[in-house]
């Protein structure tokens, strides 16, 4: 069998889903989205996490489909469309456990990881993160690990198995049930409920962990298969770091050789050129330059 027939034979039913929080958006469904219901929005402090969740608890998958449960921004923020989606799938996909589409690649290059470039934008993410990652018995340094495109996922902007949306809700669930039921006095439970910067808003941190949580599957399970749309081909964040493109190309490609060769000249260059565009040629942390830049919303 050749490759060509080999892809189409594995190419499974796309299930995709846009989360209506309200009449405008649920009278605005994409062609080939179904409309996922939370107009109530019982739950705001969990933003998208919640309708997901009833979703996934209250609904039986199927094995060969590919879900994904998607804000009304997706085609806003990647320009892509479900007819899109479904190319990608049936020219890429190779059985993976999940596909993902990540716009932003300005803040998935310049960023050690999708938890530094957290910090950076929403304050405590990274610490909560790691306190979270040890929370669940897992080595609190896999925060510490450089990540790049191949395995970044902003806006939980996902298609997943069933199985990978298996292993999501229970790592999900695990971070619910921390800041639902967990001791009100431990530091976890404290930083995932404490709100934290979100443009000119304060909202709450267990928000960003959420976000992070697909990221952080890919990182902690090595057995995941994933399938990147090419993040250099989608839109860059509204920040004025989307002005260097070549240098996020180049910072995306060091950390991709680093991760494969472990040479120290890859990302010493990596930072060097990172440190310059966001204004770090002094020892200062990430988090600290926040303030300098007139920095928008982002995930």
């Amino acid at each position: 069998m050749n490759h060509a027939s080999a892809t189409s034979a594995a190419t499974p039913r796309i299930e995709a889903f846009q989360i209506c929080y309200s009449a405008e958006s649920a009278q605005s469904v994409p062609a080939g989205f179904k409309a996922l219901n939370n107009l109530d929005n019982a739950r705001a402090d969990w933003r998208e996490y919640w309708p997901i969740r009833q979703y996934l608890l209250n609904n039986t998958l199927e094995d060969g489909v590919l879900y994904g449960f998607v804000s009304p921004k997706f085609s806003y923020k990647t320009g892509l469309d479900y007819q899109a989606v479904q190319s990608f799938v049936e020219k890429q996909y190779q059985g993976e456990d999940m596909v993902f589409f990540s716009p932003f690649w300005d803040l998935s290059s310049f960023f050690t990881n999708v938890f530094e470039q957290g910090d950076f934008f929403h304050d405590g993410i990274q610490a909560a993160c790691k306190e979270f990652v040890t929370h669940l018995g897992w080595n609190p340094a896999l925060i510490d690990t450089v990540m790049h495109s191949r395995n970044t996922v902003f806006c939980n902007y996902f298609f997943g198995t069933k199985s990978f949306w298996m292993h999501w809700l229970h790592l999900g669930e695990q971070l619910f049930a921390a800041a639902e039921h967990g001791d009100a006095n431990s530091t976890l439970y404290q930083m995932l409920n404490d709100n934290c910067r979100y443009g000119e808003e304060r909202i709450p941190r267990k928000i960003f962990v959420m976000e992070r949580l697909a990221s952080l599957l890919l990182l902690a399970d090595p057995s995941i298969r994933s399938c990147a749309y090419d993040t250099f081909r989608l839109p860059p964040s509204a920040t004025p770091l989307h002005q260097h493109f070549y240098e996020a190309a180049s910072c995306d490609g060091l950390k991709q050789a680093w991760m494969q060769s472990a040479s120290p000249a890859y990302i010493a260059s990596f930072l060097h050129i990172r440190n310059k565009v966001l204004g770090m040629d002094q020892a200062a942390s990430p988090s600290t330059q926040a303030a300098a830049l007139p920095l928008a919303k982002q995930a």
